[in-house]
């Protein structure tokens, strides 16, 4: 129908590009991109580039005119598999109107250059030392030192990416920087569409999830062109602190407020540096610090709900728990995500990035129209997508679509599996 709105999602492997069209009376539909990148490690086919998709995309995007165009670029957060697709030089003869990115990219902002630069600091710390023989001898499984290596450049700055999103396309687009908490957006050239900026949080406590640990082990290999060898103290302090690490167990799940604690227990009462000896140990973990990074670069995903008519789309990206739980707790976000109607699966079906109070609270006695997931299973992450999580939304939504597996669904499939998937949603009903 010429008012419902189309949802292409386009395979590529494991990541995301999704493209919106929003219905304006016009020839010419509203165009939105969110996302365009794939995890090195996980392409769709032999041979593939993200290249691929880019072109792919171009050619849905021009009129008969000749000139591509789309209304919006969204990029919810940095990491490789939804940027990477930027690169591309074909981008430069595109014309965009807006480019909306998390607040944390924002270069006028020195909270989020700060975090940037801590969080690039150590993914380069750890590229590095995931390079000498000496730290890849410390591993007996080359496929967990592949996965350290794989989180580690996903969480990259891919600067050549940010770059085109930054200051290239063709025209002038204007670029915001958001966050939750910002007023609804509603293009003057989309009438109906109104977008809600869910996150990323502005919240101290939250933004703290979004500070990587601090992996001074690590940085101390930054410098890969220094003449001298880390020496045996510097080696003996890594390991040691590998081994006294944990798994991290004091998340936001587990926590209690500060001022709680101290009402209860206040003769427990830590002082700074016990706090600051206590969070070294636990985060000097080979595994738990790359996994920790990846998650903070995560928690400064844009978690957007686009509201046209009765439709209402959310994208959360890559958002996790510590995102998550600011909006589940916020009631005017709660009430928004109570309204879902069609949702793009957040970390690609990842277990941490779909709280089940959303799906078994939040929209109990509701019918979502779709759940996709934009996925390709990896061996070494056998739980992404988790398969509690998609029979869970089967149970909520009339459709739930992987981009590896099209052919399951029947209705509305575009059966060229290397081109994309469309999804026609309904404004109404």
């Amino acid at each position: 129908m010429p008012d419902d709105v189309r949802v292409r999602m386009y395979n590529v492997g494991f990541g995301d590009a999704f493209l919106i069209e929003v219905p304006t009376g016009d020839d010419r539909p509203f165009r939105i991109l969110v996302d365009c990148g794939a995890h090195s490690a996980g392409y769709p086919s032999e041979g593939w580039r993200p290249e691929d998709v880019v072109d792919q995309i171009i050619a849905d995007i021009t009129g008969h005119d000749g000139g591509p165009h789309l209304d919006l670029v969204v990029a919810t957060h940095r990491h490789q598999d939804h940027v990477s697709g930027f690169r591309a030089a074909a981008w430069a003869n595109v014309h965009v109107g807006e480019v909306w990115l998390p607040w944390t990219e924002d270069a006028n902002d020195p909270e989020a250059t700060g975090l940037r630069d801590r969080q690039h600091r150590l993914a380069l710390g750890m590229r590095s030392a995931l390079r000498r023989p000496e730290v890849i001898a410390r591993f007996a499984d080359p496929q967990r030192l592949d996965s350290l290596r794989e989180l580690v450049a996903n969480s990259l700055t891919n600067e050549d990416a940010m770059a085109t999103l930054r200051s290239g396309f063709r025209g002038r687009a204007r670029r915001r920087f958001l966050g939750a908490g910002d007023p609804p957006l509603s293009p003057p050239s989309c009438p109906g569409l109104t977008v809600h900026v869910l996150g990323p949080s502005r919240d101290p406590q939250v933004i703290r999830e979004m500070d990587p640990p601090a992996g001074q082990s690590y940085l101390r290999y930054m410098e890969e062109a220094a003449p001298t060898e880390p020496t045996s103290e510097t080696l003996l302090e890594s390991t040691q602190a590998a081994r006294l690490a944990t798994h991290r167990p004091f998340q936001r799940t587990f926590t209690l407020t500060a001022d709680s604690y101290l009402k209860h227990w206040p003769h427990l009462a830590l002082d700074d540096d016990i706090k600051d000896a206590a969070a070294g140990i636990m985060r000097d973990d080979d595994l738990a610090a790359a996994v920790s990074l990846d998650k903070a670069v995560n928690n400064t995903s844009l978690m957007l709900m686009f509201e046209i008519g009765d439709a209402f789309l959310l994208f959360p990206g890559d958002a996790q728990w510590g995102s998550w739980q600011a909006a589940l707790e916020d009631p005017e976000s709660r009430d928004l995500l109570s309204r879902t109607t069609f949702y793009k699966i957040g970390h690609h079906g990842s277990h941490n990035a779909t709280p089940r109070a959303f799906v078994e609270d939040v929209l109990a006695g509701r019918t979502l129209w779709g759940a996709v997931a934009s996925v390709r299973p990896i061996d070494r992450w056998p739980q992404i997508p988790k398969q509690e999580l998609l029979t869970a939304l089967h149970r909520r939504a009339t459709r739930v679509v992987r981009s590896d597996a099209p052919g399951r669904v029947g209705d509305g499939v575009n059966p060229r599996h290397n081109v994309g998937i469309d999804f026609t949603v309904p404004q109404q009903g």
